[in-house]
């Protein structure tokens, strides 16, 4: 509808005495007018000029949900909605899950890079190659190597986050229904019948090679396209957690 029609259905609904149509319609707008007069001058309650986002993430506005408490290197970014459910993470699906949130934490950017000149070691190796030995190795590297500085400079010298992060998560997760993020709700693939809220897009920085033999990869933002097929809280120690979403 076009915003005069619209604003003309407003008023007509307004009319509660059919004798009198104009009459109602005047009265309802002024009794509208003197409350947003008033409200203005209202502190602590909830008017039209403060009401939240319909898709606000801000923990003040959103009621208590189930999840542990968050952690300096995750910082809060969105909130869970309805009901969680207990999901079983499986061994492929672990370490997918624990790797994308390594790979996406700055606080492990150090590390990645200390991986890395061990695994060239002097040597010229193909950045591709380094990539995939990370992908594939990185997370137990981590996780020996935390152990290992326990043991030399003690555990109160490591951070205890750094410290839970380096286990993995546990193998008791949660589902959700659905997720609010930065004023965007998204829902799972197989329960978006109608709002079409399970798109998603991310561009990224990707190493971006020419052929097969390329061995001098330009480093670039790369767009990507896919569905939300379920959004799960990894459960870290039952310290902190951190929500994904696992998309096709």
């Amino acid at each position: 509808m076009w915003f005069v029609e619209r604003y003309i259905g407003k008023l007509k609904s307004n009319v509660r005495n059919k004798a009198r149509p104009e009459g109602s319609i005047a009265e309802a707008f002024l009794a509208d007018e003197c409350m947003t007069f008033c409200s203005r001058y209202i502190v602590g309650f909830e008017t039209k000029h403060n009401l939240p986002l319909q898709n606000e993430d801000n923990d003040e506005w959103v009621g208590h949900h189930d999840i542990a408490h968050g952690s300096r290197l995750f910082p809060h970014s969105g909130n869970p909605l309805g009901k969680p459910r207990n999901y079983v993470l499986s061994g492929v699906a672990k370490v997918q899950a624990h790797r994308y949130v390594l790979f996406n934490c700055s606080d492990v950017n150090s590390y990645l890079r200390a991986h890395a000149d061990e695994i060239t070691n002097g040597r010229n190796l193909n950045p591709d190659v380094v990539e995939r030995i990370q992908n594939d190795k990185f997370h137990e590297w981590f996780q020996a190597h935390i152990k290992k500085l326990e043991k030399e400079n003690g555990i109160h010298n490591i951070e205890k986050d750094i410290r839970l992060l380096a286990r993995g998560p546990v193998n008791a997760a949660k589902t959700y229904c659905a997720f609010n993020s930065r004023g965007y709700h998204f829902r799972p693939k197989r329960l978006d019948k109608e709002t079409q809220n399970s798109g998603v897009m991310v561009t990224a920085k990707t190493s971006s090679y020419a052929s097969a033999h390329d061995a001098n990869p330009v480093l670039r933002d790369v767009t990507y396209y896919g569905r939300v097929i379920d959004i799960v809280e990894l459960n870290y120690s039952g310290q902190f957690s951190v929500c994904s979403q696992k998309q096709e």
